[in-house]
């Protein structure tokens, strides 16, 4: 294999193959770290409504992929999304559903051109507050976001941990 290099490049030629070898050694490990510093991420769903009772975790799946729009029998709620851009979208429906955002946009997308549903509502931005003012403007509203963001006085209606 290294018959055909010059006497001269197989040296240059080893040290730029550690040199790579060692970046991407370096870029694994990063990887990992962030994959680390998510691991404790957890989410809330929830709403400004304190009438609308806790959620199971069925009841939750069941809203996300849109095979539910009610809660208690006739109460009609309404969901929104985070941008789809937002790392934490991705995040909450993996945890949630095991879905990434594409599986999940082709899967609404398909029960849109059906007519059995539509997406929920998507934000500009995943800050709390566009959050906040959206479930204002929607009092049967249903918003998820890490746990940590979300303000004490809203109604948790589940919390979805990391790994379930």
């Amino acid at each position: 294999m290294f018959k055909g290099l010059n006497v001269r490049v197989r040296p240059i030629f080893f040290q730029l193959l550690i040199v790579l070898l060692l970046c991407c050694i370096s870029l694994s490990l990063q990887a990992v770290e962030a994959i680390d510093e998510n691991d404790d991420v957890e989410f809330a769903i929830f709403s400004l409504n304190d009438d609308l009772p806790p959620l199971s975790k069925s009841k939750a799946r069941m809203l996300y992929r849109g095979k539910s729009k009610k809660i208690s029998g006739s109460l009609k709620i309404v969901l929104v999304d985070l941008p789809e851009t937002s790392i934490h979208r991705e995040e909450f429906y993996k945890m949630l559903l095991g879905k990434s955002v594409s599986q999940m946009n082709g899967y609404w997308a398909g029960l849109a051109f059906s007519g059995r549903g539509s997406p929920p509502d998507e934000l500009d931005s995943d800050d709390i507050k566009q959050i906040l003012k959206w479930l204002n403007d929607n009092p049967n509203g249903i918003a998820y976001a890490p746990i940590e963001s979300v303000p004490e006085e809203v109604n948790i209606l589940i919390t979805v941990p990391q790994g379930e």
